[in-house]
């Protein structure tokens, strides 16, 4: 079968999974059906399955002789709602890629240069899930370490066919925080005779909101901000508690750095002032999605070929852009660490069509989104 036959059969299949597992959203490292779906499909190729030891995710490996191995990564969970959770990112239009994707390397395994890991992550909704792979050992288990690992993200801003290689920081490092603030519970009739956390909570977010502005080099990007306020349960009590949640992004480690310092000052001076107890708890959780200089040319060449082997009516050279890094943060950073990463984004937002952000309600994968994501993933194989 030619190339362009194979690719064309991959991604069909990939749209045929994607139509599945659209309807089977689940949450982090609750991800059950989806981990059974994927390895019913996987067992129809020739991969040795990697028992990982977690419930959730599946890892195998395609071995075609090579002297090399490199790590194809794609996340599985959903986002959480109100009503439970849905797939208002994308993770489900990733796992139906690389499983097409699958289907195209195995389908002419002596063309590849390198063996293959399939790496089907869990709970990429709050950066917890390439962690726990690697503390359960996933480069330890595999019969050859992966000289290095790519993945990809769809991206709304850009329009299908797309094919984002950026060099350098790519999508932000990430801290949370929790602040717990403790006063004197009391009758709201009577303040004298209490202490109000709810005031001092005030007071702490307004703060909050200066620390990027008088803190940090305006040339900088960074994000510092409460995300959720709780306290108090009656009109006219003052309670005792106060808490306060939120979260840092930047690209830049000594601006992080910086802004958690000036974070845990101001809480902690602030509270004092209003007479209050504070504990405050600062989590780094993962490091900026960095795309490495010397794997900018791998992923060029890897993007490049990828379009030749399309035939996606957007498949054009002229469809490999560049884009400003965005502050979300994505935990493919954590892999970095450990070996040479590339993360690209593959645009899926439809022309001439405003296309809603990632986790809005309204947030939809182009219908040709697949025509670009497999090939970008199989080519990545081949270079």
């Amino acid at each position: 079968m030619s190339e362009k036959k194979l690719i064309s059969e991959s991604v069909k299949l990939a749209n045929e999974h994607l139509g599945y597992l659209h309807t089977i959203p689940e949450m982090a490292f609750d991800e059950q059906k989806t981990t059974a779906y994927i390895k019913n499909v996987c067992a129809e190729y020739p991969v040795k399955f990697i028992d990982i030891g977690m419930e959730t995710g599946l890892v195998c490996y395609l071995d075609a002789g090579a002297g090399t191995t490199v790590a194809l990564r794609a996340d599985i969970d959903a986002v959480p709602t109100e009503e439970g959770c849905a797939h208002f990112c994308g993770h489900d239009a990733h796992t139906a890629s690389l499983l097409g994707a699958m289907h195209f390397l195995c389908g002419d395994i002596s063309a590849l240069k390198h063996n293959v890991l399939f790496v089907f992550q869990p709970a990429e909704e709050g950066t917890r899930g390439a962690r726990a792979l690697l503390d359960h050992g996933l480069l330890d288990k595999v019969p050859q370490r992966p000289s290095a690992i790519f993945g990809i993200h769809n991206r709304p801003e850009e329009q299908v066919g797309d094919i984002v290689v950026h060099k350098g920081p790519l999508m932000s490092e990430k801290s949370v925080f929790r602040i717990a603030l403790t006063g004197k519970p009391g009758h709201g009739s009577m303040p004298h005779k209490c202490i109000d956390p709810i005031t001092a909570a005030s007071a702490i977010i307004m703060g909050v909101r200066t620390i990027v502005s008088l803190n940090t080099d305006p040339f900088k990007p960074c994000i510092c901000t409460v995300s959720s306020v709780h306290g108090g349960t009656t009109e006219s009590s003052a309670p005792e508690t106060a808490r306060l949640t939120g979260y840092i992004r930047s690209f830049d480690s000594y601006t992080h750095a910086h802004m958690e310092e000036r974070l845990e000052c101001l809480a902690r001076r602030t509270a004092e002032a209003y007479e209050c107890g504070c504990d405050i708890e600062i989590e780094r959780v993962v490091p900026a999605v960095d795309n490495r200089a010397d794997m900018y040319e791998i992923a060029l060449k890897a993007a490049e070929k990828a379009l030749e082997m399309s035939e996606s009516a957007f498949g054009k050279k002229g469809n490999i852009v560049d884009s400003d890094p965005c502050l979300a943060s994505e935990d493919f950073a954590v892999y970095s660490a450990e070996i040479p990463s590339f993360l690209y984004w593959v645009g899926s937002g439809t022309p001439g069509k405003e296309n809603a952000m990632w986790h809005d309600p309204a947030f939809r994968v182009d219908p040709h989104y697949t025509e670009t994501a497999v090939p970008v993933l199989a080519a990545c194989a081949l270079i």
